[in-house]
């Protein structure tokens, strides 16, 4: 039987507007409280967002943030883990000029900054209006973000072309080895994280933190940023929309973020109409 239902936001459990169903998920909520099955939500996303696409949803969830480098225990801040001051610095000065083209965001445990002058279209073609206008008013923009020091940085995210992904990807790769690692998110993104701090190391830690048997973990997710995760979990979902990688990465597929994959997949376990057993 399950144990843990740990899933991605983007592109998984919200929908193409970036918004989730709360009555619905709330019912699950219910469902899974019940049995004794925490429910986690391993997002590449900030507090401030989850918390206005959750509502008081949020509270009764378990947030990985920041692709594993913050967690909060239905809102109890547990886990964090910090960038190097010395790595932030050195990143930010080869990157320093393109900023602007890369849609550059700094993610920090203050919040999120940018450089002035950058904007996120994307975003708001993926938004709705309202989630689109929050962004901008959460995001601090600064003249210079390399003399931005002692932020406490969480994870670097940038925007590319999508046909460009992969070549920015092993530029890094090839300039930092393995101190960084980056990771497309979907969609042109790409989350630059410290290596050994993903989705699966938190869930590991939720793991032990919750005695929960590694084996007994389903998982959702539709991108690199998700490859991790998917390979840890025993039951895990690629989404019909998920890139190349994560359908690999996965057991099983579940229908599209457009339909619903994630509830649709949970309720036919509680329901009984899958069975893990």
């Amino acid at each position: 039987m399950l144990q843990m239902i740990a899933t991605d936001m983007d592109g998984t459990l919200m929908d193409e507007q970036g918004e989730v169903d709360h009555e619905r998920l709330s019912r699950i909520l219910d469902q899974l409280d019940q049995r004794g099955i925490p429910f986690v939500i391993a997002t590449g996303n900030g507090y401030s967002r989850m918390a206005h696409v959750l509502g008081d949803l949020k509270d009764r969830v378990t947030l990985v943030l920041a692709n594993g480098a913050r967690i909060l225990e239905k809102g109890k801040l547990i886990r964090e883990c910090s960038w190097p001051e010395e790595l932030v610095q050195e990143v930010l000065q080869y990157l320093e000029g393109r900023e602007e083209e890369l849609h550059l965001v700094v993610s920090s445990l203050s919040g999120g900054y940018a450089k002035k002058g950058t904007e996120f279209p994307l975003l708001e073609q993926l938004m709705t209006p309202e989630l689109a206008a929050a962004f901008y008013k959460r995001m601090r923009f600064v003249d210079d973000l390399v003399h931005e020091h002692g932020q406490q940085v969480l994870k670097l995210s940038v925007v590319t072309e999508t046909k460009k992904v992969e070549d920015f990807v092993q530029e890094l790769r090839e300039k930092f080895g393995e101190r960084l690692l980056p990771a497309a998110s979907g969609y042109g993104a790409i989350d630059i994280l410290q290596p050994g701090v993903n989705k699966a190391t938190a869930i590991q830690f939720l793991e032990e933190r919750w005695g929960v048997d590694g084996g007994h973990l389903m998982a959702f997710g539709d991108s690199q940023n998700d490859l991790e995760m998917l390979e840890l979990a025993t039951y895990s979902y690629a989404m019909e929309n998920a890139d190349p990688h994560a359908r690999q990465a996965a057991r099983y597929t579940a229908p599209s973020h457009q339909n619903h994959g994630v509830y649709e997949v949970i309720e036919a376990y509680l329901d009984g109409r899958i069975s893990f057993d």
